[in-house]
């Protein structure tokens, strides 16, 4: 009797122990679905990759053949920017090349599920804007792996930039960037137009579409 009643409670105490571990691992796998939503939500902090940068020349441009690039209405480049300058003077470099464009800057990264989510969003006004002439300039930094980066241009169309990390950190801490995706518009003048620098989060092609038509329409 005593040893029926020990196997007896060894095997309830199996149970518990059972009914332990699979509770816990459906805690964790609840607060892993509870950070993505969270993410998803809120956006993506930036990221800080300790790697060293790979450079070129500033002028140069690094054209992806329409073999290579999704059917639209405007191809995608790489272009270049010195990485021996600072965030500030990478920044300015970049805006000189929209010089007389109505320019629409997006800062992103591959790894940033809201970053992607608001891509496929604009898309929906992106080819009318550009066929009006404005100009979708998108900007990453290391921490997006250049191979998955170069990639992912297959469905993004526009002017494409992958800063270093000490640049995108400089640029990120200059204009207050608390996470991306943030943006902002520059008008023919080159003057900024319309920002969300600070708040973050894609703003709705309402917005979108609203600012970048009133700068279109400036004489």
């Amino acid at each position: 009797m005593c040893l029926k009643t020990t196997i007896f409670a060894q095997l309830i105490m199996r149970l518990q122990a059972q009914n332990h571990i699979a509770s816990s691992i459906m805690n964790k796998k609840l607060l892993l679905l509870s950070v993505l939503l969270l993410t998803a939500v809120v956006g993506c902090k930036n990221k800080s990759n300790n790697s060293t940068s790979q450079g070129s020349n500033s002028d140069s441009t690094e054209q992806v053949s329409s073999d290579e690039v999704a059917e639209g209405t405007s191809q995608a480049q790489i272009r270049q920017v010195d990485p021996a300058l600072s965030g500030s003077d990478a920044l300015e470099a970049i805006k000189k090349n929209y010089k007389g464009k109505v320019a629409f800057f997006d800062f992103w990264a591959t790894w940033c599920p809201p970053c992607r989510a608001a891509m496929r969003e604009v898309d929906q006004i992106k080819p009318e804007l550009q066929k009006q002439g404005a100009v979708f300039v998108y900007i990453t930094g290391e921490t997006s792996p250049e191979e998955e980066w170069k990639n992912s241009l297959t469905e993004i169309h526009g002017d494409h930039y992958r800063l270093t990390d000490k640049q995108w950190q400089e640029i990120s801490n200059d204009l207050h960037i608390p996470g991306i995706p943030v943006y902002f518009l520059l008008d023919r003048k080159g003057k900024m137009v319309f920002s969300n620098l600070t708040e973050g989060g894609y703003p709705g092609n309402d917005v979108v579409k609203k600012v970048i038509t009133q700068a279109l329409n400036q004489k």
